[in-house]
């Protein structure tokens, strides 16, 4: 291992002497601010094993250096004087009287075996990024960087805020409606033309209602077979009670039949033959794609088929065979069941992981729940989806109707007036949400 400390006025210069002298491989072991500027203490052909056993070598290795080093120093030591007859010689039986061949200097052969390049293997690289120096510096470079985005993120958003005032006011109504960063800064610049903030808002939010479809209430109207799919505890079971009871309240009672395949969760099956006894209507419990076809048939008589399907995570290795169970039955609509209350980033991964059952539309439930409504319907936006019901409560079937945009948007309205950011903590969150993107444009 070959180290080399180097002086220089500042840390990019510093570095390049590293390069040149050292090259790319090196390692810098510790560095430290001088008078002159900064002092670095790098390395390469950088050993961390050799580096680990220092602190603590090995048993006798020390005394054995200590008589190789005297040993080669013996040949160019200087002749001692006679020793005086009767004068007994100190006995040197443990210690060589010439240097090993591989260890004699000037030799015309290596001094040293062949160097193990370490470099290269991925079993080094590992190794150096354990380093303990390395780790610290890179903790230190990431505080470092975080603060200075921060500060960055801050001038930014106050110099918005000092040029175009009307755009930052409406950001920040559009960040209380609880809307994605990317869905606030589209609507901001769809009402870029307007000065006035009423009709700037207005504008904003009718960009996003030309964005939002609906199904017309499809499943009650035109009946069929639907299917209701989701992660756990989104409330399947309790909105496919909802219409099934109010299918029967529309179209008159033993018209609609239940199947379940949730065969996972301990009293599935009970809970949802417990809404078909109350509203008289048969459930079927089934497993396999060929059980899904059987109880379709079985059913036919029934104008509305409603399939319930087991709660799963969107990391759940087993949403593919849920998939196929459905996606090989042919006329068997898939509904996405979100609810309102999780964060932006979780429904975005949810929908990820659900498309690929081809959805029909998506059902809002827990949206008494939220204080924001803004994150369900900016995923919705995003992924182009339909709105098909809204699901607000517990009761059935009354907290249950059909998606219509004007009413969505009236209680994100609501929400953000009752639940809205304090003046400080709304200054704090656009400046890191809305600052780093304008930092991030300005250096693009």
């Amino acid at each position: 291992m070959k180290i080399k400390r180097l002086c220089a006025a500042n840390i990019r210069e510093a570095m390049r002497k590293i390069r040149e002298e050292l090259g790319p491989e090196a390692v810098i072991l510790s560095n430290q601010r001088t008078a002159a500027g900064f002092e670095i203490v790098a390395a390469v052909d950088y050993d961390e094993n050799l580096l680990q056993s220092m602190p603590q070598p090995a048993a006798g290795a020390l005394p054995r250096a200590l008589r190789e080093l005297e040993g080669a120093t013996d040949d160019a030591a200087p002749v001692p004087p006679p020793v005086a007859p009767g004068t007994e010689r100190p006995a040197r039986s443990t210690i060589p009287t010439a240097v090993p061949p591989k260890a004699r200097p000037g030799t015309g052969s290596a001094a040293l075996p062949p160097a193990t390049d370490r470099t290269g293997s991925d079993k080094s690289r590992i190794l150096w990024s354990q380093d303990p120096l390395l780790v610290e510096m890179r903790h230190e470079m990431r505080i470092m960087h975080n603060l200075l985005e921060q500060q960055l993120s801050g001038l930014a958003w106050g110099d918005l805020a000092r040029r175009q005032p009307y755009r930052a006011d409406l950001l920040s109504q559009l960040m209380d409606f609880g809307f994605s960063p990317e869905l606030c800064l589209r609507l901001a610049d769809a009402a870029a033309s307007e000065a006035d903030p009423e009709c700037a808002w207005r504008l904003a939010l009718e960009t996003l209602g030309r964005g939002l479809s609906v199904t017309e209430d499809d499943i009650l109207t035109q009946g069929g077979v639907a299917a209701l799919i989701g992660p756990t505890g989104v409330g399947k079971t309790t909105t496919i009670a909802k219409l099934a009871a109010r299918y029967n309240q529309r179209h008159g009672p033993r018209n609609v039949a239940l199947i379940t395949t949730d065969s996972y969760r301990i009293g599935a099956f009970e809970q949802l033959s417990t809404f078909g006894i109350i509203m008289d209507t048969p459930v079927k419990l089934v497993r396999t794609t060929q059980e899904v076809q059987d109880a379709i048939v079985a059913f036919s008589d029934k104008s509305l088929i409603l399939i319930d399907t087991a709660g799963m995570s969107q990391r759940d290795l087993r949403l593919s065979q849920q998939f196929a169970l459905l996606s090989d039955v042919p006329r068997i609509r898939s509904y996405l069941v979100l609810t309102a209350n999780a964060q932006h980033s979780v429904l975005r991964e949810t929908v990820a992981a659900f498309t690929r059952a081809s959805l029909h539309g998506v059902i809002l439930t827990k949206v008494d729940e939220t204080t924001r409504l803004g994150a369900a319907l900016s995923v919705v936006h995003e992924n182009r989806l339909s709105l098909a019901y809204i699901s607000n409560g517990q009761r059935v079937p009354e907290d249950l109707q059909a998606a219509r945009i004007d009413a969505l948007i009236g209680m994100g309205e609501e929400f953000a007036g009752l639940y809205g950011y304090g003046e400080a903590a709304a200054n704090d969150a656009l400046a890191l949400t809305f600052g780093r993107r304008l930092v991030a444009n300005a250096f693009c």
